[in-house]
């Protein structure tokens, strides 16, 4: 077979129903039956791959898939080598991994990185940027990094967010899971990979954008996580000047307090939230709103609008018997602690409770304290687990146990300290009003493990509780602050965005947030103007 008209003639016997569906691809494609297989462009290859994933099943897409690449490997075409994988990730070695908090993927060299983009199908329907809460320009800086061009890849990447080194460490990669090859292939390209190289090479100060004409307005960003660093940093593009107000010395607000050296090193979360600063961002550390300043004396001090963005740490505490014994603790305190070098040691067993990534960053913390013994407890099954699946990969690489369908009923201990955990086995019911199946305890399933540290990671609730009712802040039903459509509070002038509004989410989900705030403030603030 020398045709793509032969190539669906030779589908027939085996599979009439694939070969009448590239048949009908064929037209709307509207490419010629009589092209040669050898002769097929990626530009070609592309509007079928587009046209696959859109109208055939899953299924249907990966078998017609694997089929043409045999038969384009068979007529001669360099597409399929062009189109494998070119990526092996690369990690700290497993004997050195636990007992060390150096970072764990090693990231790829700009060589692997450039075979890596090419891959890229430059889609009619872009379904990485859709997938993207950023709507981040994925074909657009591929294509760049493609023909080696990474200086202008960093610009392309930096004029949307400083973050691009922590995104490529940390995202939950949205895009990949959306990309049309990956749907085809079950091999996405590695575009948090490839982001992560040039990021790491080329996030330096003269690919930063151009500050805009000072517009005379004054912004204060409350907090300084993904969402805030964010905003600051796009306002400030926007000519505005901008003062970011973190409680704590450095900047970075979870980014650089509770994630594991080992996933998001602090080194990378300085070096970025450093390019907010070098445009000009005024950063006033060590300063806690509502105990050193309250959200009067910001406007009293000028600040035309003021964006809160404090995020989501305060942990969600268990309500089971025992909570209050030596050894019970939250997860979030407990990674803090570890960052601050608070803690250098652990011994015995421990449990984690929960199911985010949160719980598995503590639980691959303990393992590195020198914990004998860790688990992770889930009350629902590991396809319900949020954690991200390179998470949970490497946590039982390194050898976490997981315990799946149970949770703790009560905490036992002995002379104040907690030993072991009183639990019961859990099913499945139906789905709940967040989509999920609701997790049922088994009537006489009880259970006791072992148990010197119980660490719950159930969840954050928004931090508001500097928010005093003559602030003029209205609170939402989750806790976090009641924003309109605009992203604007009860109070005019005061906005909010990421984890303090939505509840504990993602570096993606807050990234986009602060991205959307500045644009509303940006909006808000020059129409003010008389």
């Amino acid at each position: 077979m020398t045709t793509l008209r032969e190539f669906s003639e030779a589908l027939e016997p085996e599979d009439p129903a694939l070969s009448r569906s590239f048949r009908e691809l064929l037209v709307e494609s509207k490419l010629p039956p009589s092209l040669r297989l050898k002769d097929l462009s990626k530009k070609e290859f592309m509007i079928l791959a587009d046209l696959a994933v859109e109208r055939l099943s899953p299924e249907q897409a990966r078998k017609l898939y694997l089929a043409l690449m045999k038969a384009l490997r068979e007529a001669g075409s360099s597409l399929p080598d062009v189109l494998e994988e070119k990526i092996v990730e690369r990690k700290l070695p497993l004997a050195k991994r636990v007992n060390s908090f150096e970072e764990v993927i090693r990231g790829v060299d700009l060589e692997s990185a450039v075979a890596e983009a090419s891959r890229c199908l430059g889609c009619r329907t872009p379904r990485c940027v859709m997938a993207c809460p950023l709507n981040f320009p994925v074909p657009a800086y591929l294509s760049l990094v493609a023909r080696g061009r990474f200086d202008q890849a960093a610009r392309l990447g930096l004029s949307i967010v400083p973050t691009l080194g922590i995104c490529g460490r940390i995202c939950f990669s949205y895009c990949e899971k959306a990309c049309t090859l990956g749907k085809l292939s079950g091999k996405p390209v590695r575009i948090r990979a490839v982001k992560r190289a040039v990021a790491d090479g080329y996030t330096k100060e003269e690919n930063l954008p151009k500050v805009g004409r000072s517009t005379g307005f004054r912004v204060a960003v409350i907090g300084s996580g993904p969402a805030g660093l964010t905003a600051a940093y796009r306002l400030r593009i926007m000519g505005h000047d901008v003062t970011i107000f973190e409680a704590e010395g450095r900047l970075g607000g979870e980014l650089i307090r509770s994630i594991p050296e080992f996933r998001l090193p602090s080194g990378v979360v300085e070096r970025e939230a450093g390019l907010v600063k070098r445009l000009g961002v005024e950063a006033r550390l060590g300063t806690r709103i509502g105990v050193d300043l309250g959200l009067d004396d910001l406007v009293e001090q000028g600040y035309d609008a003021v964006f809160v963005a404090t995020g989501a740490g305060v942990p969600r505490k268990p309500r089971i018997p025992g909570s209050d014994l030596e050894g019970v603790e939250s997860a979030l305190s407990f990674l803090e602690e570890v960052k601050l070098g608070a803690r250098s040691g652990m011994e015995g067993v421990v449990w984690v409770i929960g199911g985010g990534n949160v719980a598995v960053d503590a639980a691959r913390t303990a393992l590195r304290l020198g914990a004998s013994f860790v688990g992770i407890m889930y009350r629902r099954s590991r396809v319900e687990m949020p954690a991200s699946a390179d998470e949970i990969e490497q946590a039982l690489e390194e050898g976490v146990r997981m315990e799946y369908l149970a949770q703790p009923i009560e905490l036992i201990g002995e002379s104040g300290r907690l030993r072991r955990m009183r639990c019961v086995r859990m099913r499945l019911g139906e789905p709940g009003p967040d989509g999920r199946r609701i997790p049922i305890p088994i009537e006489g399933s009880e259970f006791e493990v072992e148990a010197d540290y119980a660490i719950f990671a159930i969840g954050e609730l928004p931090e508001t509780g500097w928010i005093k009712p003559a602030d003029g802040i209205e609170l939402a039903d989750n806790g976090g602050i009641k924003v309109d459509s605009r992203m604007a509070t009860s109070r005019r002038g005061f906005f909010a965005g990421g984890d303090v509004v939505r509840g504990p989410s993602d570096y993606a989900r807050a990234t986009a947030d602060g991205i959307r705030a500045a644009a509303q403030i940006d909006r808000y603030l020059r129409s003010s103007r008389p």
